[in-house]
């Protein structure tokens, strides 16, 4: 009888001490800039791809004077993470930025490199705008 004890003690220490470990997948919610997470200088972006999620057309701009003011609007406004970062399906603004051939940065209107941010209206606003200015319609 007192080893049976001993075990159910054992067991049930060992299962509270492993349900209390530390998920390794846990991301760090910190607010963030897109000029902070790109990797390198933001303004040696030579190329932005657009797909729209909707219809799967796609746009490239090359336009160096066109992605300098568009980042500039974009680069400082800081997104707050989203408590909730249960993953989520579906997109209508996808953004890939490039210099020369290499792809430094993808991100679409609420999730930046797997961590899910709340809406924030003008970070919004001008993915809003630049996509309905390079497709040439209402979004």
């Amino acid at each position: 009888m007192n080893r049976i004890f001993l075990l159910l003690v054992v067991i049930i220490i060992l299962v509270l001490f492993l349900g209390c470990q530390e998920n390794p997948k846990t991301k760090v919610l910190v607010p963030i800039t897109i000029s902070k997470v790109y990797p390198g200088d933001i303004l040696e972006v030579d190329r932005i791809e657009l797909l729209d999620g909707s219809s799967g057309d796609r746009k490239t701009i090359k336009d160096g004077s066109q992605i300098i003011q568009w980042i500039n609007h974009i680069k400082e406004i800081e997104l707050i993470p989203d408590k909730d970062q249960q993953p989520r399906v579906g997109n209508i603004y996808n953004i890939s930025l490039f210099k020369g051939e290499i792809k430094k940065l993808g991100f679409v209107s609420n999730e930046i490199n797997g961590v899910y941010y709340k809406s924030d209206l003008e970070f919004q606003g001008y993915i809003k705008a630049f996509f309905e200015e390079q497709f040439g319609r209402h979004f």
